[in-house]
């Protein structure tokens, strides 16, 4: 199932920083769910013709070549999302969740919420698992999980990039600090890099107007972004996990 980012509708910075549910499973169940679709996730590819160098320099191809040990980091999260059953972690937020609800469909974000707390995301696998545990149907996950817009139905990188490209950060140089995360990490809106360290999926508007332009990650709000701000922050955020 392919998904169009563009398509996304506003939210507010409460709601996306609401989005992990805390350690101890404590979750509320009337937040309001935002429209989510979906970008497929791929590696950029170089394009240059004959004489021209290619846009990714060797040294940006070195930081973003996956080592083995970033490899297997990949492969466990992918194993993670499909298993075969659900972590007793998970069942223990679910029961919670289930007990404190009128009826299983109230928890379908929350409970969302705790699979992609856990796995990174929420895989074909998962959602099957989950149904069969809440006893809602996979279609009806399924239609809140493309409507939220912070619940990823492909695999994302361990740091999402949540830059705004509302009119109001455009005005204010959005476009200009977009194109520089873009070319810091060699990829198009929608993808994840090589590593699996960066996704990049712009949001229509953070509500955050005057301190325009803005980005979140990592639970932050990042405000008042330049262009020769950028490099520093990606940098910081190679640190960080969402």
């Amino acid at each position: 199932m392919t998904h169009n980012y563009e398509q996304l509708l506003r939210i507010s910075i409460q709601e996306v920083m609401s989005t992990d549910l805390p350690s101890n499973g404590d979750a509320s169940t009337d937040e309001q769910a935002g429209n989510h679709t979906q970008a497929t996730f791929t590696t950029p590819e170089k394009r240059h013709t004959q004489g021209e160098l290619p846009v990714r320099s060797t040294l940006a191809e070195s930081r973003l070549t996956p080592s083995a040990e970033t490899l297997a980091k990949v492969e466990d999260r992918q194993a993670a999302a499909d298993s075969s059953q659900l972590k007793p972690c998970e069942t223990k937020q679910l029961d919670k969740l289930l007990a404190s609800a009128p009826y299983p469909a109230a928890v379908s974000i929350d409970a969302l919420k705790v699979i992609q707390q856990q796995r990174g995301w929420v895989s074909d696998a998962s959602l099957s698992l989950l149904s069969a545990y809440i006893q809602v149907s996979v279609a009806d996950l399924d239609s809140v999980a493309t409507f939220y817009n912070l619940i990823f139905r492909q695999a994302v990188g361990e740091v999402v990039l949540h830059p705004c490209d509302g009119i109001s950060c455009d005005l204010m140089g959005g476009v200009e600090v977009r194109a520089a995360i873009c070319q810091k990490l060699q990829l198009n809106p929608g993808e994840t890099t090589p590593d699996n360290r960066f996704t990049l999926i712009p949001l229509p508007c953070l509500g955050a107007c005057d301190k325009a332009p803005v980005m979140i990650a990592s639970k932050r709000v990042y405000p008042h972004l330049t262009v020769s701000k950028i490099a520093q922050l990606i940098d910081e955020l190679e640190g960080h996990k969402i």
